[in-house]
């Protein structure tokens, strides 16, 4: 009895554990990621930092879901180019040729450009005063840029135009060359005019632009239009040197 008691008796705890030991071994594949291959085998129930929400942060970010889910993904990719994206601050200026070089002005003084279709000289009118124009039954007085700029003369052409612009309560007319267009500047890429060009005199340059492989001076307009000495007194003493020398 004693011998069949015996026999009936199961394995020894140390062949059950060897046994259970046998049949809990993870075969893994010959390659691949050890985090991928091990993260099959994870038990289900979470770890106790998964539970306090620890894991989270690691996690991978959730795909969007439901009906709008391609918006929302679409959404998501705008948001983070428009991280990536700085803000641009345009600021609008009119450009115009003197002397075969670019100027501008900004937009906002600026009334209209037109057409120099008569200018009437004045006698002994002030330096750099062209003449002055009727505009709608209104007298302007016309300021050649090219003589207050100090730039070579020149002549009234099909081209030039008059720019009328707005500075402490009056208006003004600006003879130019030619009006070119107007653009829209980037106010961070605008650069401080070159100190070894900059003097009492030019101080109405507030700034250069460059625009693809042009150079264009940035003009004050309140400042262009402040005379100061020495100059020639009069439009006739700038055009005949020798006449204010007499």
């Amino acid at each position: 009895m004693s011998t069949q008691r015996k026999s009936r008796k199961g394995p020894k705890r140390s062949e059950q554990s060897a046994a259970g030991s046998e049949d809990k071994k993870i075969s893994l594949p010959a390659f691949g990621f050890a985090e991928d291959l091990l993260r099959e085998h994870k038990p289900a129930a979470a770890t106790a930092d998964e539970k306090s929400g620890k894991g989270a942060a690691k996690a991978a970010p959730r795909v969007p879901r439901g009906e709008d889910r391609v918006f929302a993904f679409a959404d998501r990719l705008e948001g983070a180019e428009e991280e990536k994206r700085a803000p641009v601050r345009l600021e609008t200026w009119v450009t115009f040729g003197l002397a075969g070089e670019t100027f501008a002005l900004p937009v906002d003084p600026v009334h209209e450009v037109v057409r120099p279709t008569s200018i009437t000289r004045v006698p002994h009118a002030p330096y750099p005063i062209r003449g002055v124009t009727n505009l709608r039954g209104r007298v302007v007085p016309v300021i050649d840029l090219r003589l207050r700029l100090e730039l070579p003369l020149g002549d009234v052409t099909r081209t030039s135009r008059i720019v009328v612009v707005g500075s402490r309560g009056r208006r003004l007319g600006l003879l130019v060359d030619a009006v070119q267009q107007v653009v829209h500047l980037d106010v961070d890429r605008v650069q401080p005019p070159p100190d070894d060009v900059m003097t009492v005199q030019s101080d109405y340059i507030s700034g250069v632009y460059h625009l693809g492989e042009e150079l264009i001076l940035l003009l004050d307009v309140d400042r262009v239009l402040i005379i100061k000495e020495p100059v020639p007194a009069t439009v006739e003493e700038a055009s005949n040197p020798e006449a204010g020398a007499a």
